[in-house]
């Protein structure tokens, strides 16, 4: 999600250093909520343009006082996207023959946007495009090939996660800028007014839930974000994983029922999830709790801390925000693990120009200042020993965590397959039908499907 990110909002705006671990800037409460298809954010050097152009056939011209104009689909949250301003203008001081207009678009939107814009004949020159929309754009003929020749350094720095996503049939189609994971966020004071330790494996995990929750202070242990992406670590830490060697789905077995069973026995039997409706803006409810200090722990990524931090709870207490690497289960630690790419589409006028921007953009000073601006986890290994990436109280986890993520399923049913599992998983947890039942019918609408 990144996998997503996203912003609800606006708060004060930030007075704090990035030293001071408070970098507080106007912020969110989370994962990105859905923005006006209608907000645009134009960024142009010596004038202005009137249109959007992209690649498109139908567009007005594409080049502008002699200078090649491209435009950037970017899909990072509101706080992400603060920092890309100076970006762009040094990036058109070192480049004054080209123009970048640069979109915000809204994470969530962000597919069904470009894919319909290819569609119609109006499109970027460059997309931020997830982990799993880089296979399907490939196969569907959306996207242009890179000369892995031009690009080999930035391919050779590359975090290995990282370039396999971007690399399909031996050919490369994009360059990563960001790699994500989730970790335990935990509020330090919750847990040293009842006498606990973070947990580091589920058992104490869920005992401590448990402890922390207090509905007479309108408090709750853990908020459950029903969501495909979040339910990755509960069911590979109990033994389940997605498919079979051969790419037969392989959900509906006893391993995936205990980790379905245990978010239920936090809901049901424990009582330490919050009693509120989660078939909608569970992701928005679980940030702006925990940021205002009715829930002791959450999971979540890096793009959240500086949202985390700009809440009641943490403002001006940055201290006490903790995070950790996620508990251990009976089959050990996992994380899924996000990927944020740079793509040109398919019959870019300006393709030069447009990889030039897409190496700026995913450069090793861009990439550093990114993530030392907005916690980001850097695409680049060579980024991984900078000191103070490393010693981030905040980020150093997340490093860590990167390394307990299993290797990436190599079947590209995944990016369809989150959403069924997300859907079931909200049926289930909302009590609507029993755990076997719902995962026997995710199986069979699954194998059905052409």
């Amino acid at each position: 999600m990144s996998r997503g990110r996203g912003d609800a909002p606006a708060l004060a705006p930030s007075t704090h250093s990035r030293s001071s671990r408070v970098r507080v800037q106007p912020a969110g409460g989370g994962h990105p909520r859905p923005l006006s298809n209608g907000w645009v954010l134009v960024l142009l050097v010596l004038a202005v343009g009137a249109a959007v152009t992209g690649c498109s056939k139908k567009a007005a011209p594409t080049t502008e006082g002699g200078r090649a104009k491209i435009t950037y689909w970017n899909t990072m949250g509101t706080l992400e996207s603060e920092v890309l301003p100076s970006l762009v203008k040094e990036f058109t001081d070192q480049n004054p023959d080209i123009q970048v207009i640069v979109e915000k678009i809204s994470f969530y939107d962000a597919r069904n946007q470009f894919e319909q814009g290819m569609k119609a004949g109006v499109a970027p020159d460059v997309f931020r495009s997830d982990r799993f929309w880089v296979a399907d754009f490939v196969k569907a003929g959306l996207v242009e090939e890179l000369d892995p020749g031009i690009i080999s350094e930035d391919l050779d720095d590359l975090v290995p996660l990282a370039r396999q996503v971007v690399t399909i049939d031996g050919k490369v189609w994009g360059l990563p800028q960001s790699v994500d994971c989730l970790a335990l966020f935990y509020n330090k004071a919750h847990l040293k007014e009842v006498g606990i330790e973070p947990p580091t494996d589920y058992d104490s995990f869920r005992a401590a839930a448990r402890q922390l929750t207090d509905p007479g202070k309108g408090r709750y242990g853990f908020f459950l974000n029903p969501d495909a992406w979040w339910f990755e670590p509960f069911l590979f830490a109990f033994g389940g994983r997605y498919f079979t060697g051969d790419g037969v789905l392989h959900l509906s077995t006893d391993q995936t029922l205990k980790a379905v069973q245990f978010l239920l026995d936090l809901k049901e039997t424990e009582k330490a999830v919050p009693p509120v409706n989660l078939r909608s803006n569970s992701y928005d409810l679980m940030m702006q709790s925990f940021r205002n200090g009715q829930v002791s722990m959450i999971l979540n990524g890096p793009w959240s801390i500086r949202v985390a931090l700009s809440g009641p709870a943490f403002k001006d207490r940055s201290d006490q925000l903790g995070v950790i690497e996620l508990p251990q289960g009976p089959a050990g630690r996992h994380t899924p693990v996000g990927v944020q790419s740079l793509i040109i589409p398919k019959g870019c006028r300006h393709k030069d120009a447009a990889l030039r921007f897409i190496r700026y953009l995913c450069s090793k000073p861009v990439e550093a200042t990114l993530s030392k601006t907005n916690y980001g986890i850097p695409a680049r290994k060579s980024l991984f020993s900078d000191p103070e990436l490393r010693n981030d109280p905040f980020l150093r986890p997340f490093i860590l965590q990167l390394q307990a993520g299993n290797a990436m399923d190599s079947h590209q049913q995944c990016s369809q397959l989150y959403k069924a599992l997300g859907d079931t998983l909200m049926r289930i947890l909302n009590g609507d039908i029993p755990p076997r039942d719902a995962l026997k019918d995710l199986d069979t609408s699954w194998k059905a499907k052409p």
